[in-house]
């Protein structure tokens, strides 16, 4: 029972501090939209987690987890591999833009030069 009590305790403080985190984040203006709602249902399905266990209980007996835990750290893990591969693709487009705009800065560097030296 203290088990069950302590790990609810935590997913409720973990929630909190995660909604608080970003919270103050997008009040510093320092993540995008899209970031904050993912973070901000993340925590709230924490906070709905911890305060209706069976909803946990209920899912792990329905895919055949030994414990609601194991369900719980499960979905955990899957939705942050998720989010850190939309992460990954994001960061790979802005590697391509940043890479045609030095190729971009550089040409024009290139034709400014040609210039001075005609004149």
């Amino acid at each position: 029972m203290l088990d069950q009590t302590l790990i609810r305790v935590c997913l409720i403080v973990g929630s909190l501090l995660t909604a608080g985190f970003v919270l103050r984040r997008v009040r510093l203006a320092k993540v995008q939209i899209e970031d904050t709602i993912f973070w901000l249902v993340f925590s709230a399905a924490l906070l709905v987690l911890a305060v209706f266990p069976g909803i946990a209980y209920w899912a792990a007996n329905l895919l055949g987890f030994i414990s609601p835990i194991n369900f719980v750290y499960i979905v955990i893990i899957f939705l942050l591999l998720v989010k850190q591969f939309f992460m990954s693709i994001r960061l790979s487009q802005l590697d391509s833009k940043v890479r045609m705009l030095t190729e971009q800065v550089a040409l024009n560097q290139e034709k400014v030069e040609r210039e001075k030296l005609d004149l």
